[in-house]
């Protein structure tokens, strides 16, 4: 049987995309591409995700898990490179430009795309050339931002670590979104045809390249953007402009494929127009409440932290949220709640350049898990971002003994350990006392009877690599 790719066919009007992403959430972004925009044709590689969709621009706007999105030129196989540097330069200049109405057919997409959105606030009044200055933009959205709105709330949430370090609303609906690359301007077949009579051959446009493997080593990326950039100005007839483009293209090479694409929006979809003080990479936030499978929420966002509560404050009024996030300064080693109060937590531990794994955060990672546990109702969500190492030294509590106790397997077929079957690993490394390891133990051994870990998600914080972790609350046994 064909998979959903292989069977869904593309409407005659749609358009081939891909969208950027961090290490990790392309699987992500693949499963809301779909849910989302019901697009076909979804293929994920490292750092991509294809699709084919036929929509308007606000929808592809509505995407929280891409980082930029694009509108698909071509995707070849790599470049087989002769080994005459020379003589490659023509290589990947003709193997990159293709046929000229492959161009224009893109590009005059790209136009009619931009031009359907030309009712939405954020598109950029008509110039000819001329982009607006970025502190233009900002004040024209700003203007123009509408008020965030959510539904009446019907679940608890509670963050642990709220202020710029999660997209506290990315499950709302209604955001604004980036501006638009391109202003309006001529009409596609006046600007982009080369051969009509009334051309208007001034088509601004500037490469942005990146490579990376064997070729490489050969060529630099800008040698390659700037051979791509004069073949398309004598076949085109279009203009080099590196400071005020209309049209920016996205070169990818390495020894994978090669990837050729024009960005739709001036700003990446991870800039989010509401967060005024960012921290957490907003992309990973949105996976983190996907898992948690948010839906209409009130927030209590508690942090030890004056500071930090302070930019979550900002954040919160900006957006007009007050009336469904309250912040409170707190440790999550003793959190101001009621036991089984809350529905759903999401925590972002602190590590990282700012917060180093220390021996001392190792020693409280029982009693942080303990306190959540607490305040979490049964069947609930727990999803925690982790460095590696404190991923690893988690995963470790819960190891079944080799010849003492059984293996429950429920129903849905996830592995249940049983009190009997635990044994703690203890971290020699932290030098403490007999009775607080055992303490330790016995905290831990409490936890794990209550949790059960359904996946752990490797992502990229950019120079930090994570893991998220997802856990379900069941009653004792």
């Amino acid at each position: 049987m064909p998979g959903p790719e292989e069977s869904a066919r593309p409407p005659s009007a749609a358009s081939r995309y891909f969208c950027t992403a961090s290490r990790g959430l392309e699987r992500f972004l693949a499963e809301e591409v779909r849910a989302k925009l019901g697009a076909c044709e979804v293929e994920q590689i490292s750092g991509k995700v294809f699709f084919t969709v036929e929509t308007d621009l606000k929808q592809l706007k509505s995407l929280k898990c891409a980082e930029r999105l694009f509108l698909l030129v071509e995707k070849l196989p790599p470049i087989q490179m002769p080994k005459h540097k020379g003589k490659g330069v023509h290589v990947v200049q003709s193997y990159v430009m293709g046929e000229p109405n492959k161009w224009l057919d893109v590009v005059s997409k790209w136009q009619s795309l931009l031009n359907l959105d030309k009712e939405h606030p954020n598109t950029l009044e008509a110039t000819e050339t001329v982009i607006k200055s970025s502190t233009q933009q900002e004040t024209s959205r700003r203007a123009k931002r509408p008020k965030l709105e959510l539904d009446k709330p019907h679940t608890t949430v509670f963050d642990a670590s709220v202020t710029g370090h999660h997209d506290l609303h990315s499950v709302s609906q209604g955001n604004t979104q980036n501006d638009v690359l391109m202003q309006k301007s001529p009409s596609p077949a006046k600007l982009l045809n080369p051969k009509s009579e009334d051309t208007v051959s001034y088509m601004p446009f500037r490469v942005s390249c990146r490579c990376s493997g064997k070729i490489a080593k050969m060529f630099t990326s800008q040698e390659v953007g700037r051979a791509i950039g004069i073949g398309l100005c004598k076949e085109m007839g279009w203009k080099a402009e590196l400071r005020n483009p209309m049209l920016e293209i996205y070169v990818h090479l390495n020894d994978v494929h090669c990837v050729v694409g024009i960005p739709v929006l001036r700003l990446p979809l991870a800039s989010r127009d509401y967060i005024k003080s960012a921290g957490l990479r907003s992309t990973v936030a949105w996976a983190m409440a996907y898992l948690a499978d948010i839906q209409n929420v009130y927030y209590h966002g508690i942090d030890n932290t004056a500071l930090q509560l302070q930019r979550a404050s900002v954040n919160v009024c900006f957006a007009k949220l007050e009336s469904n996030i309250d912040l409170t300064r707190a440790s999550v080693t003793e959190l101001p709640l009621l036991t089984e109060s809350i529905d759903v937590i999401i925590c972002d531990i602190p590590f990282g350049k700012k917060f180093k794994v220390t021996q001392d955060t190792k020693a409280m990672m029982p009693n942080i898990f303990k306190e959540m546990v607490r305040v979490l109702r049964g069947a609930g969500t727990l999803v925690l971002l982790l460095s590696q190492e404190l991923s690893q030294d988690i995963q470790q509590w819960q190891k079944p003994k080799s010849k003492k106790g059984k293996l429950a397997i429920q129903e849905d077929g996830n592995l249940l350990l049983t009190k009997q079957t635990l044994e703690p690993v203890e971290n020699h490394d932290v030098k403490d006392s007999a009775g607080t390891k055992d303490a330790q133990s016995e905290v831990k051994a409490k936890v794990w009877a209550s949790l059960i870990l359904k996946d752990v998600f490797p992502v990229s914080l950019g120079v930090t690599e994570a893991s998220i972790h997802r856990y379900k609350k069941i009653t004792a046994i």
